[in-house]
């Protein structure tokens, strides 16, 4: 049943995956694991018929089918990763780690900073949640200072409570709002910010673009979510409406071609999505032809929607300031 499995990895790459698994070691644990699998679901098939004193040993083979399952999903996730970076020849997918981010956003962005340079270390991040998990709690903790803009009452609290001595000394500002088209200029002002920065995440899910188009910011790097439900070709938006909540359907946020168009009159290269169909990565059009090539266009660097792949990995985000950061 689970050799399967190996024959439908090839969606998530597309054509000559499985020549290139044949190669690597990753290829063998995983038919390793898959036979294992297999034998446990053999045995616990056996087991299945017989009496009940046999209850406690189906469950331990059920633990361990889980426990191997669960390894198979990220050996997977890392293999697949790695032939979409040797087959498409983009090297920001190459990094696959999470500090505090959700879709491997901090092992990307370290990837583009140690390439562009980290400037003056200021960030604004727009949606950042309880403050667990999120594209700029690492950078906080390197030593970056920045604001963030939440409109969870519940979230802000949580990030009053954990984060209070980075609120106290000033590196960081939080301000509770929901962002608008038409209010976001204001609040940056209240964050402090003007001119140009360093990075800005942009995570709203309906307005992302109306809201980014609006910003007369500046930032070196950017990180947007995209709605990958449309292809590469298609420019499409959400039509505005201020007060709109995502209802968890596909109608949200812009298609990729759509920011990537914000960002060119920006002055901003498109040089990545991540594995996932989730961010958008731009870099400032200057540092983006020194540093990444191109194309940087939609097309180039589309990536599909695998939601699937960006289930819970690692241990709970906790939070607490570094003893000792370089970054």
């Amino acid at each position: 049943m689970l050799k399967r499995v190996l024959r439908s990895i090839g969606w998530l790459v597309g054509a000559g995956a499985a020549d290139h698994f044949a190669t690597r070691n990753e290829f063998k644990d995983l038919g390793a694991r898959v036979a294992r699998i297999e034998r446990l679901l053999e045995t616990l098939a056996e087991h299945s018929a017989g009496q009940v004193e046999q209850a406690q040993a189906q469950r331990f083979l059920q633990e361990k089918t889980c426990a191997e399952l669960a390894y198979l999903n990220g050996l997977m996730r890392v293999v697949s990763t790695d032939i979409v970076n040797a087959s498409a020849g983009r090297p920001i997918l190459g990094a696959k780690t999470n500090t505090f981010s959700q879709n491997y956003e901090d092992a990307i962005l370290a990837a583009i900073f140690e390439r562009v340079g980290a400037g003056q270390k200021r960030f604004l991040e727009i949606g950042v949640g309880d403050g667990t998990e999120n594209n700029t709690r690492l950078l906080l903790e390197l030593g970056w200072r920045g604001a963030w803009v939440e409109c969870d009452p519940a979230a802000v609290a949580a990030i009053k409570h954990r984060l209070a001595d980075y609120l106290a000394d000033g590196r960081l500002i939080l301000i509770e709002e929901a962002i608008t088209a038409e209010t976001v200029e204001e609040v940056v002002g209240r964050c402090g910010l003007s001119g140009e920065i360093d990075f800005l995440s942009l995570d709203i899910d309906m307005n992302t673009s109306h809201v980014w188009r609006a910003m007369a910011l500046r930032a070196r790097v950017a990180c947007l979510e995209y709605n990958a439900s449309f292809p590469p070709e298609i420019e499409f938006e959400v039509a505005y409406n201020p007060s709109s909540a995502w209802e968890g359907s596909s109608y949200f946020g812009a298609s990729l071609l759509s920011l990537d168009k914000i960002g060119r009159e920006k002055g901003m290269a498109l040089v990545g999505c991540d594995l996932m169909g989730i961010n958008a990565f731009f870099v400032r059009q200057d540092l983006a032809d020194a540093h990444f090539p191109g194309p940087h266009s939609a097309v180039a660097h589309y990536q599909p929607p695998r939601y699937a792949l960006a289930g819970s990995r690692g241990h709970p985000r906790a939070a607490g300031r570094f003893a000792r950061a370089n970054g």
